[in-house]
């Protein structure tokens, strides 16, 4: 591909990856480990943050390699057109399925938590709408979406996990490996939080933008950690202020967290119609990504430049899968499945161009 004018610091590429990472599953991903593993949802997580970090360093290495390609560009070089191709389709695929799903998603917790008189057509009609009028020709306008909307993501998130700190029962966290658990079953924590961060791979889109795509690892690594260690906390504050028992019958263990929270004086009523808000900006930023990477890798894929075409095209495949599931269980149904499919086929694929890259000197031209 040839370089854009628009570009990218490392800064915009951290806030790009947190603001993807902390999205949709804020609310669920406490729960979804916890049914897994019980007490061993933090050392899951840690464990799922370093496994999904080989992902993270895979693409940080074949973005130095391949500096003036994405995803969709070095695929077709390491694998040939055609066999490149095919995986690329399954990877769009996957993409706008998550697409419909985590915008779902979004309208269940919304009908649910701030407006259940809403149909809940409208709200996916609406979140779909606002990602696919966005300017996907101008990377840059993508970054600077997301560096506005991170402090509002980011600030509530902290409002709700730190006062929280004093409801932790410290025995709720033990033992730290689980009671009597298998190594399966603390794999499959481990997966589904690898799975539920796994939206870093957004990275591969966006290194051929920087400004110096060969200086990519750290702010890559930086926005990996950052919004990785958040969702690790809320993980350990949720574990630790109900217990393994009782989170189990929550469906959004930090929407309830949020309701713990007192402002002295009673400034602010309800922290938690706050938080979700502030989640709402988070959904948005994730989907917002999400667009990104099917907009612009079918765009490239089939070399076209009509993005607005693409993404109403992407805008009507994702509502209709959006009205699939029958009820938010099936959504969560449907999102585990794809979490632990996915998650493994991305990092496995990661490492197959990795290896071949290095065994067939495939390389990119220099910028």
């Amino acid at each position: 591909m040839k370089k854009h004018s628009d570009s990218l610091t490392s800064t915009q590429l951290a806030i790009i990856i947190m603001g993807t990472i902390l999205g949709v599953s804020m609310l669920a991903i406490p729960r979804a480990i916890i049914d897994k593993v019980g007490n061993a949802a933090p050392l899951a997580s840690l464990v799922g943050i370093g496994l999904s970090s080989i992902g993270l360093l895979g693409l940080i290495y074949l973005g130095k390699r391949f500096p003036q390609h994405t995803f969709i560009g070095y695929n077709k070089i390491i694998l040939g057109k055609t066999i490149g191709s095919l995986f690329m389709i399954v990877y769009l695929m996957l993409s706008v399925i998550l697409i419909g799903l985590d915008t779902r998603q979004f309208a269940e917790v919304l009908v649910g938590g701030l407006l259940p008189n809403t149909p809940i057509h409208f709200s996916i009609f609406f979140m779909l709408l606002l990602c696919a009028v966005i300017n996907y020709s101008n990377v840059s306008t993508f970054a600077y979406i997301h560096f506005f909307y991170l402090p509002l993501i980011i600030l509530p998130l902290l409002v709700v996990i730190l006062p929280t700190f004093k409801d932790i029962e410290y025995y709720h966290l033990l033992p730290i490996n689980g009671h009597n658990l298998s190594l399966n079953g603390f794999m499959s924590g481990v997966v589904t939080m690898m799975g539920g961060i796994s939206n870093y791979f957004v990275i591969s889109m966006v290194i051929p933008y920087l400004k110096n795509p060969k200086k990519n690892a750290k702010g890559g690594i930086w926005g990996f950690f950052i919004g990785t260690f958040l969702v690790l906390l809320l993980n350990t504050v949720a574990l630790g202020a109900f217990g393994d028992q009782k989170i189990l019958e929550m469906m959004w263990p930090t929407l309830v967290l949020a309701r713990m929270v007192e402002v002295p004086g009673e400034i602010v009523a309800r922290i938690d119609a706050i938080f979700i808000i502030s989640w709402i900006f988070a959904v948005f930023t994730t989907l917002l990504s999400y667009y990104f990477i099917v907009v612009r890798g079918v765009a490239e894929m089939i070399n076209s430049k009509n993005y607005r075409f693409i993404s109403v095209g992407t805008f009507l495949i994702a509502f209709l899968i959006a009205l699939i599931p029958s009820d938010i269980y099936d959504v969560y149904n449907y999102l585990l499945f794809l979490w632990v499919g996915g998650v493994i086929f991305y990092i496995l694929y990661v490492i197959l161009l990795v290896v071949l890259a290095k065994v067939l000197r495939k390389k990119g031209s220099a910028v």
